[in-house]
C-alpha cells in the first residue's frame, strides 16, 4: 500500500522544519532527507549523524509502537534551530506508554530493541515525554566549535 505518500506535509519557517505524515516507514526516509537538508542549510552538517539517528529512533517507535503500523494515523515532527541548539519534537496519535518504567530499565546489550533512550541520552542534552507518553521532546545544546560556518574563508 503506497498510501503513505498521499499525506506528507512540510512547512519551512525561519529556523524551523515542521512535517506531518502518514505513519509509514517509507515516510521516515523522507523525513530523514528533509532533516538533512535543513541541517545543511543551517550550517550544522556535523550534527546530521546524531540528529538523524535519534530522529529515526523516535519516528520508528511512533510508527511501530505508537500507531502499531496503522498508516491512517499521523505523526508530527519538528526540528527547530535555536540560538544555542536544536529542539526536536515527535508526537504520535497512539495511547502513549509508561516511559517512567522504561527509563529505569537497563537495555539488553544483545537485543535489537530497547536501546532508543540510551542512544538519545548519548547524542542529545535532554529529553522529556509528555505525561501520556506519546510526545517526545529532545534538546541538543551545541558547542560553538561544532557549528560549521555557512561560508568558509578558504
Amino acid at each position: 500500500m503506497m498510501a503513505g505518500h498521499n499525506n506528507f506535509h512540510i512547512t519551512h519557517e525561519a529556523g524551523r522544519l515542521i512535517i506531518s505524515f502518514q505513519s509509514t516507514m517509507e515516510n521516515i526516509d523522507r523525513v530523514d532527507q528533509e532533516s538533512r537538508f535543513f541541517l545543511e542549510k543551517s550550517g550544522l552538517q556535523s550534527e546530521i549523524f546524531s540528529v538523524c539517528l535519534c530522529m529515526r529512533e523516535g519516528l520508528t517507535n511512533a510508527v511501530r509502537h505508537g500507531h502499531r503500523n496503522n498508516a491512517s494515523k499521523i505523526v508530527k515532527y519538528s526540528l527547530t534551530r535555536t540560538g544555542k541548539g536544536l529542539i526536536m519534537e515527535i508526537e504520535d496519535e497512539g495511547d502513549g506508554f509508561d516511559w517512567k518504567s522504561v527509563e529505569k530499565r537497563k537495555p539488553d546489550s544483545d537485543s535489537e530493541h530497547g536501546r532508543g533512550l540510551v542512544i538519545i541520552r548519548k547524542y542529545f542534552s535532554t529529553y522529556t515525554f509528555n505525561e501520556k507518553g506519546n510526545k517526545l521532546t529532545l534538546v541538543k545544546i551545541l558547542s560553538l566549535k561544532k557549528q560549521t560556518p555557512l561560508h568558509s574563508g578558504f
